[in-house]
This record gives structure tokens, C-alpha cells and sequence, in this order.
């Protein structure tokens, strides 16, 4: 048996290893994980158990697949990543297009789709076409995301969905930068409205576009500085009850926040953050959705907000 061990998943060990024994597998995978780094290791591991003709083993020398994987030179492997946080039908339409030559060196043709909760609707759409009708039934699919809840569903049901343990801690803002994409001057200019909102949010609602609106106008790039507003809260809502916070680094103004706020008003913007980043799902005018957030919030703060 040619058994992969990979450390602290075992789990995903477990199913490697029942692939490298077999040729029968799902059409689809689905890697969720914490950290985007290991992630993409594993789903490269994957792809030479997939793709290699002989059975894989670490520092695989039979054939040189593995390590031409590795080293990112192995042209029948295709791997999409998103540019500018999204990833768009064009790549989509040019994979389906390289997958109608069929596989010369390996067993299987493989294609990489990383943080594929990036997809527009319409890459989406070209993409379940291709799941459901592939060119090729060696064709397999490797995804990954660290939120699978912004996955759509009609994927996730195609894909054997592989859940990791996490292997690190999310704290600190190099975990913030990570999962919103941003940089660290604009996850400061963001904590920056954030306070402008808690302090006056009348004002908030005047200053909302040359101060937000104008570096966060589409809904990815709001998604991601909606993140760094719910994490915000958490720390308050830490600091209220922990003295201590996970993301900011006891940041003054989440502190004034914690010390101004009882729990229950914490909790509810929290909970109104949520509400909202659902809504982003769907088609939403950015200006007016912004601007009764910021409204949403001050309610909440001035205790007028009937939300539960």
C-alpha cells in the first residue's frame, strides 16, 4: 500500500491515500481550509496522485510528473487564481478550451481552481457547464476556499468537499490581510470610517465618498472591508469581555468602543454585519447599501434599532 501520511491531516490523508490505491474517485474536490498557503500545497499534492502514471510517493523518481508539478512546469496542469479578488468566465472559457486535447503524459486531466468563492455569476455558470458535461470523464477538478459559505451551493453539491483542521492561528493583521486582500493602509483607512461612523454617524452618511466609496465601490471589494468591520466588533466584543483582542492589536478605538458599549449592542452589530454581507449575494445599488449601513449601525448604537 502506498499510503500518504501528510501531518495533522488526517483526514485528507485518509482520502489520498484511498485515491493513490485506486483509479475511482469523484469528478470534483472541494479543499476548505484556513490558510490559502496550505491549501494550495495540498491541492498540488492532489494533482500527482490524479494526474501521475505511476503511484505517488514522497520525492516521487519514477517519472518526473511530481516534480514538474512542483516546480510549476507540467503544461497539461491548469490552475486558475483571482486577479483583483475575482476571477472572471474568460478563464473559464479558455480552460474548457485547453481540455478539449486530451491528456497526452497523465492518467488524468487535472485543473486547479483556487479560492473559487472568487467567481463572478457568470464564471460560475460556465463552470457548473463544465461540471456537468465535460469534455472528458478523466477530467477531475480540484477547488479551494477559505469560506466555503460563499461558495454557491449548485458547486458544492458537484464536489467531494474535504475539510482540513486548521494548522495555524487567525489572529493579527497579517490573518486580516490575508482573508480580505487588502492592504494594511486600507484596513486602517477603513478602522478609521469605522470610528467616524460610531462618532457621528450623520457625518458618516457626508463623508462616505471621498472617504469609503471611492476605494470600496464594487461588491468584492466591499465584501472584504465588511470583513475588517465585523472583525472590529469581535475585538470589542473580546476587549468587553476578555480585556483582550484577537485581530488589532488593542487598537484605542475598538477599546472606546468596548468601554461605550454594553454586549448586547456589540453582539447586534455583529449580527447586523452578517445580515448585510448576506445581502451582498445579491444585486444590491452599492451607494444606497452603503449608506443605510452606515445609517443600520448608528441606530443600533443610539438604541433606536428595533433589530433582534
Amino acid at each position: 500500500m502506498n499510503d500518504v501520511v501528510i501531518e495533522k491531516q488526517p483526514i485528507l490523508s485518509k482520502i489520498l491515500s484511498k485515491l493513490n490505491n485506486s483509479l475511482v474517485g469523484a469528478q470534483a474536490y472541494l479543499l476548505v481550509g484556513d490558510d490559502e498557503d496550505n491549501l494550495e500545497k495540498y491541492s498540488l499534492i492532489f494533482s500527482k496522485i490524479l494526474i501521475c502514471p505511476e503511484k505517488y510517493t514522497d520525492n516521487c523518481s519514477k517519472c518526473n510528473i511530481c516534480s514538474r508539478i512542483k516546480s510549476g512546469n507540467f503544461g497539461e496542469l491548469n490552475i486558475i487564481k483571482p486577479v483583483n479578488n475575482v476571477i472572471k468566465k474568460e478563464e473559464i472559457l479558455s480552460l474548457k478550451e485547453k481540455f478539449k486535447t486530451k491528456s497526452i503524459e497523465g492518467k488524468n486531466q487535472v485543473y486547479i481552481i483556487n479560492n473559487v468563492d472568487t467567481l463572478n455569476s457568470s464564471a460560475a455558470n460556465s463552470l457548473l457547464k463544465f461540471l456537468e458535461e465535460p469534455d472528458d470523464t478523466n477530467t477531475i477538478a480540484i477547488f479551494t476556499t477559505t469560506n466555503i459559505n460563499s461558495v454557491i451551493s449548485t458547486i458544492v453539491s458537484r464536489c467531494q468537499v474535504v475539510r482540513l483542521n486548521n494548522e495555524q492561528l487567525k489572529k493579527g493583521m497579517k490573518y486580516i490581510k490575508k482573508i480580505t486582500f487588502l492592504t494594511e493602509e486600507e484596513i486602517n483607512n477603513i478602522l478609521d470610517f469605522l470610528f467616524i461612523i460610531e462618532n457621528n454617524f450623520v457625518k458618516a452618511v457626508s463623508l462616505m465618498k471621498v472617504q469609503f466609496l471611492d476605494y470600496f465601490n464594487t461588491k468584492e471589494s466591499l465584501k472584504n472591508a465588511l470583513m475588517v468591520i465585523l472583525l472590529s466588533y469581535k475585538d470589542a466584543l473580546n476587549y468587553k469581555i476578555f480585556k483582550n483582542m484577537d485581530y488589532f492589536n488593542n487598537e484605542t478605538g475598538i477599546k472606546n468602543i468596548a468601554d461605550c458599549q454594553s454586549e448586547e449592542i456589540i453582539i447586534k452589530k455583529i449580527k447586523f454585519i452578517l445580515e448585510n454581507m448576506q445581502k451582498l449575494e445579491y444585486n444590491v445599488n452599492i451607494t444606497l447599501f452603503i449608506s443605510n449601513f452606515i445609517i443600520g449601525i448608528g441606530e443600533i448604537t443610539n438604541g433606536k434599532s428595533n433589530r433582534n
